[in-house]
């Protein structure tokens, strides 16, 4: 029997477990710390577990908090997306016509000469040295066909040159047995395996499996990383085990040099399954669970189970019946729907046959005219001018008619339209309306309000949510004094102002992880230069208001 409560350095038993982790024990204090070079990397709050429920899966070791990181990793692998125009082979970023450095050993095209060096453009660069021809790219701009081949092309090199990244890459899922012998897995084959082959000569040195394997593991483990524009793709070891759930308790991020962050939105206690979502949460429940199904992943989540969304109704209709106030959902989301990728089978939805069903006066509507209504409104949203507030007005009061306030379609115009209004001009909102205002306000507190409840770790759209909503608030005050004098409007000036500190301050929190690449670290950075004046202008009012009796 294996004794596990030994101490990492000398084997000697002990109860005492490493605090950060309780998954490796040290006799001492003096042991901890020189095991701790080695052991830091490896020190999350949260362990591996497997079952066949979950697959493998992340628990939490210990209380964690909301806030706390949990996860901060490496990248396993790096590489262009499948669709890219040519990016920099070293750094990613988008390639110019003659402003071009090609790599001296195999001709693919560079920011630079240290990029043309990078450890990460190896393979490609082996490779094609071994194909004995360079490589000529005299297209930029558009996606490039020689680029879908390179992240996958860069696993298959570490098989011979670095084995232990190889097992790490193998270990990972890539659901090659759902996918084969479907015509998308057909011409993948095709795109990927057989230009690798051809195009590097690699016939004999690569099985077109090995190939498909990798290719699967990226599509299914890779994240797109955007740092760059356009985007790059990177797969990691330990988040690749975190679960899905599209009411996940944590958020991810990343660092300015690539690094990952799994941070917790919520706290957990030991034992709590840590969890991401793999979809976009704003989506309704049919999207995300036909996007998950095109993985072969059936969600079972506590979302996905309560057809209204934890009572947002959030992929509700309204009912046309007349004098009825009441919103139509199916009885349920959870059915087996086959060939998700290609177009709906009536004869196989449950959904279909089902109908969707009125909350108030009960009446059953055919599941055909609800997705046909929604495709309606999703071809109207597909061509609407989403730059032009007005526009979004105009969809929001059209599709009042047929949606919940709060659904998803209502949702997504809404929350653009809430960050548009004050950027229309360089003025920002000294220049809008007292309606607009008002509207933006209004906005930003109802979406802030609802993705607390169906989405609190998008910790991105609602810190960015609350930073407008301070802004607004600020406004309103600020023109409230101008308009009713200092005389009458300090006393609400000086409220609102420590409202909208406190607004901010949570907006901060929300996005303190966000690099300055992004436009939620630019909000980061400029929440840093907010306090200090808002702590001031506060400290300033408090002095001027009349001192209680």
């Amino acid at each position: 029997m294996i004794n596990n409560n030994l101490c990492r350095v000398c084997l000697t038993p002990t109860e005492h477990k490493c605090s950060g982790c309780q998954e490796v024990n040290y006799c001492t204090r003096e042991h901890q710390k020189q095991d701790w070079k080695q052991h830091r990397t490896q020190c999350v709050p949260a362990r591996v577990r497997e079952d066949d429920t979950f697959g493998r899966y992340l628990e939490a070791t210990r209380e964690i908090k909301a806030g706390d990181i949990v996860i901060k990793e490496n990248p396993l692998i790096t590489g262009p997306t499948l669709m890219t125009p040519p990016v920099c082979l070293g750094c990613y970023k988008l390639l110019e016509e003659d402003k071009t450095v090609d790599c001296v050993n195999c001709g693919w095209p560079c920011c630079s000469d240290d990029c043309a060096r990078r450890e990460e453009h190896a393979p490609e660069c082996f490779y094609t040295r071994q194909r004995g021809e360079k490589v000529t790219i005299t297209t930029f701009g558009v996606p490039h066909p020689n680029y879908q081949c390179i992240s996958t092309l860069r696993c298959l090199y570490q098989r011979d040159h670095n084995l232990k990244l190889w097992e790490k890459l193998q270990a990972l899922q890539s659901h090659c047995g759902e996918r084969r012998a479907t015509d998308k897995w057909n011409n993948e084959v095709k795109m990927i395996a057989e230009f690798i082959l051809k195009f590097f000569k690699l016939e004999g040195k690569f099985s077109e499996e090995e190939i498909m394997r990798c290719y699967g593991i990226l599509q299914v483990n890779g994240h797109e990383v955007p740092l760059t524009e356009p985007e790059y793709l990177a797969v990691f070891d330990r988040l690749s085990m975190v679960e899905h759930n599209c009411r996940p308790n944590c958020n991810k991020s990343f660092t300015s040099d690539g690094q990952i962050i799994l941070c917790a939105m919520e706290s957990l206690s030991p034992g709590a399954h840590i969890t991401l979502c793999y979809t976009d949460a704003l989506w309704g429940t049919e999207q995300r669970r036909r996007h998950l199904a095109e993985w072969f992943f059936e969600c079972c989540c506590a979302r996905c189970c309560d057809v209204t969304e934890f009572g947002t109704n959030y992929s509700a209709v309204k009912c046309k019946n007349k004098d009825c106030s009441g919103f139509l959902l199916p009885k349920t989301f959870i059915v087996p729907i086959i060939n998700l990728t290609t177009n709906r089978d009536p004869a196989t939805s449950a959904l279909d046959s089902r109908g969707w069903v009125c909350g108030s006066c009960k009446d059953v509507v055919s599941d055909a005219i609800i997705q046909q209504l929604l495709q309606n409104i999703g071809r109207e949203l597909g061509i609407m001018a989403k730059v032009d507030a007005d526009a979004c007005e105009r969809f929001i009061s059209h599709c009042s008619s047929y949606l919940h306030p709060s659904h998803y379609y209502m949702t997504d115009v809404s929350l653009t339209l809430a960050q548009m209004i004050g950027q229309e001009t360089e003025m920002g909102l000294s220049m809008v309306t007292d309606d607009r205002l008002m509207l933006k306000t209004q906005l930003c507190k109802k979406i802030s309000k609802l993705l607390e409840t169906i989405a609190p770790a998008e910790s991105r759209i609602r810190g960015s949510l609350l930073f407008e909503l301070h802004a607004a608030l600020a406004e309103t005050a600020r023109r409230r004094m101008l308009t009713e004098g200092p005389a009458t409007a300090l006393g609400y000036f000086s409220v609102s102002q420590l409202e909208s500190r406190k607004i901010l301050m949570e907006s901060a929190s929300l996005l303190k992880h966000e690099p300055p690449e992004l436009p939620e670290g630019w909000l980061l950075q400029q929440t840093t230069l907010n306090l200090p004046k808002m702590d001031e202008l506060i400290r300033k009012l408090s002095n001027e208001l009349p001192s209680p009796l």
